[in-house]
């Protein structure tokens, strides 16, 4: 059982979220004046995980990937090229959501999100070219890391921001080692060809990534820090629903075309959203132990809510199944235009959101229209080989 664990996406997933909950309850009972700080920090990680997955995991998936290339030597070039955007990026985030923050607060903050990309360019590598096991012990150790020293941070009484970079620094220097006394040779592309063959899939993912980043800026623009911090809270509370749903993804993303549709990853994705859209449903408490502003929520807009997550569900298994099959042109049109739906939601909220509240029913709505466009997207697909779909 341990070594079965050791090799799912379950147990990755599990320990990076639930770093990520650690750390959001240790900034709000030990750095309240950071919080907002720790809060976005965890929505913009959602960064360097979408866009490596791109760049290097969705090629590799979709079988892309020309024969003989130095697949480690790919995916560190790739995460070279895409610091710099990424870190422009997480300041212009930062500066929206957070006006009021110093920039070495936000420089500080941005940091485990930049080293988390060459983190998870190296995951997909050791993946491919390795065992899972040993691929896994990556986030894993990253996770662990965060954790201790999470912990000793706050005993300490000191920030808790960059509790992630003692262990993303350590793991990242065991890897580079460990890989350069393994390196068996082959081509090794240039830092262009590194990024353009997952070109198209970045693409998709960028978009996606921006309107990822630009949720709570924007929401904390209408409504404030606080907004911000319900947002990240009410995500933490679905924490283990994000953990099944993100190993359910990376399964069939490791897959590719041999993944099967029922799993039972996926199986416990739909048992964990039920359970904690009960649980939250129920007791206000529960929400209180996160932040109070969540437990002050109207019920009508946290049921919204949990609305939203069931229809995200679905249209991010839609997604990743339509990824595999389709042809990447067809797939980008099929990307972008999901996000111009949801685009379509934030530019509406601009007109009369000033609460947290008000901005969960568009959400909702939005997600059921997504839904409904790979619904239609994917039915074309099927009508003609993959190969032969452009558009």
């Amino acid at each position: 059982m341990i070594r079965g664990l050791r090799s799912s996406q379950l147990s990755v997933q599990a320990l990076s979220r639930l770093a990520s909950v650690v750390l959001f309850l240790l900034a709000s009972w030990a750095d309240p004046d950071r919080l907002a700080l720790v809060a976005l920090q965890g929505a913009l990680l959602a960064v360097p995980y979408a866009l490596m997955e791109s760049l290097i995991g969705r090629p590799l998936s979709a079988e892309l990937v020309p024969a003989g290339w130095d697949v480690h030597a790919w995916a560190r070039r790739a995460a070279a090229v895409t610091i710099g955007p990424v870190a422009l990026v997480g300041l212009v985030s930062a500066g929206t959501a957070l006006p009021g923050a110093s920039w070495g607060d936000r420089l500080l903050m941005l940091t485990p999100v930049l080293l988390q990309i060459p983190l998870e360019a190296l995951f997909w590598a050791a993946a491919r070219t390795g065992t899972t096991a040993r691929a896994n012990l990556i986030p894993q150790l990253t996770a662990i890391g965060t954790l201790v020293s999470g912990g000793l941070l706050a005993l300490a009484g000191l920030r808790v921001d960059v509790a992630a970079v003692p262990g993303q620094l350590a793991v990242l220097a065991w890897v580079l080692l460990s890989g350069r006394r393994e390196r068996t040779g082959g081509i090794r592309p240039s830092p262009l060809a590194a990024v353009r063959v997952g070109a198209l899939y970045c693409a998709t993912a960028a978009v996606d990534l921006v309107y990822t980043v630009a949720l709570p800026s924007v929401a904390g623009a209408l409504a404030g820090p606080a907004a911000v911090v319900v947002l990240r809270a009410m995500d933490l509370a679905f924490g283990p629903f994000h953990v099944a749903l993100s190993a359910s993804t990376r399964e069939d993303v490791v897959g590719g075309r041999r993944a099967r549709l029922v799993t039972g990853a996926r199986m416990l994705t739909v048992a964990a959203l039920a359970a904690v859209s009960a649980v939250i449903l129920t007791w206000p408490w529960v929400r209180g132990l996160l932040a109070g502003d969540l437990r002050d929520l109207a019920l009508s807009a946290v049921a919204a809510y949990c609305g939203y997550k069931a229809l995200l569900m679905f249209s991010t298994w839609m997604s990743v199944r339509h990824m595999i099959w389709a042809a990447p042109r067809r797939y980008l049109v099929s990307g972008i235009g999901s996000r111009v739906i949801a685009f379509g939601a934030l530019a509406a909220a601009t007109a009369w959101v000033d609460r947290p509240a008000e901005l969960f029913p568009l959400l909702l709505v939005a997600e059921a229209l997504v839904v409904a466009w790979f619904g239609v997207r994917i039915a074309g697909t099927a009508k003609a080989p993959a190969e032969a779909v452009t558009a």
